[in-house]
């Protein structure tokens, strides 16, 4: 079964890190080089101070990192828990193909880049010249990678929901076989989460300049990452756990049934054996039971995300 590493899963994140940093270095040097030392402060002042740039695109980078490395996960965990003829009477393939699509990905991701530049070109950047096209560079990246990771979370989602009309022939939830995805969708939606948070209130309360024809009304829409993504990263992080609960379930209710049938004919009193089997069903429903409500820490995160962003509008 697939294994996602949390060391990996550091060290992809603080990679995005490092490149961000990187990025922020070269649009320094750009800036200084076309228009001096005041340019190439300003640019840095702005992606590292006043815009925070360095940290969310920093964040969001390692976060499609992190989706982009593991992605094969989950179909490797699907493809390794059922095989090919009971997956054909679903849809999992037609979403495994959504998935794994590039091209659905670059086309969701660039309608975004263009909604983003609009908006970011009527707030305009304090800057001029290399220093406000790589700003603009950089968080029309933000937006085309968190809708990429959006869209990943989307169709893991429903890879998963797919599986609920597959026939369970064995006890998948011994091993806990699928709980690769729960970790994948769970990890991203959390990640994605925070860093929703980090990108709006870093340029919702940015210094922009506000020049153009829409004045300070284009401000809002900068809340457009948070208030549509809070949402929908909430329902992807708590709907895949649901789905598994109930294939966790259906494998139990198969090894209880396999259980009877194998102790019908041993050699045990017939309270032995009823109780043997509701001990069994007890020890993991209470299994399963607790593994959902630990699910529902992770509530208050998106909550509180969410909250912060609509007081930040009631704000202005």
């Amino acid at each position: 079964m697939p294994q996602i590493s949390p060391i990996s899963l550091m060290f992809t994140l603080f990679g995005g890190l490092g490149i961000s940093a990187a990025y922020g270095l070269l649009g320094f040097g750009l800036s200084y080089y076309r228009g001096g030392t005041d340019d190439g402060r300003a640019f840095f002042a702005a992606y590292t101070t006043s815009f925070k740039t360095i940290l969310s695109l920093g964040l969001i980078l390692g976060i499609a990192g992190i989706v982009y490395k593991y992605q094969r996960a989950i179909a490797e965990t699907i493809r390794a828990a059922f095989d090919e003829a009971e997956l054909s009477d679903t849809e999992y393939y037609r979403y495994e193909h959504r998935f794994f699509s590039t091209f659905r990905s670059v086309t969701f991701s660039a309608e975004f880049v263009i909604i983003a530049w609009i908006i970011f070109s009527y707030a305009h950047f304090p800057l001029s010249g290399p220093g406000e096209t790589m700003m603009m560079i950089a968080v029309c990246t933000e937006w085309a990678l968190g809708v990429y990771v959006g869209r990943k979370l989307r169709y893991a989602s429903e890879m998963l929901e797919s599986l609920l009309n597959v026939r369970v022939t064995r006890n998948l939830f011994r091993k806990r076989e699928l709980d690769v995805i729960n970790l994948y969708v769970h990890v991203a939606s959390t990640l994605m989460l925070i860093f929703g948070y980090i990108h709006v209130v870093n340029y919702f309360e940015g210094p922009f300049r506000y020049d153009s024809i829409f004045g300070q009304s284009i401000k809002p829409f900068l809340l457009i990452p948070v208030i549509i993504g809070s949402p929908v990263l909430l329902i992807f992080n708590f709907y895949p756990r649901t789905v598994l609960r109930k294939l966790y379930s259906r494998s139990i209710d198969f090894e209880a049934s396999r259980l009877k049938k194998k102790m019908a004919n041993a050699k045990l009193s017939l309270y032995e054996k009823r109780s043997y089997l509701i001990e069994f069903e007890r020890m993991s429903r209470e299994q399963l039971r607790y593994s959902l409500q630990l699910t529902l820490s992770d509530l208050p995160i998106g909550i509180t995300i969410l909250i912060a962003a609509i007081q930040s509008l009631m704000r202005h």
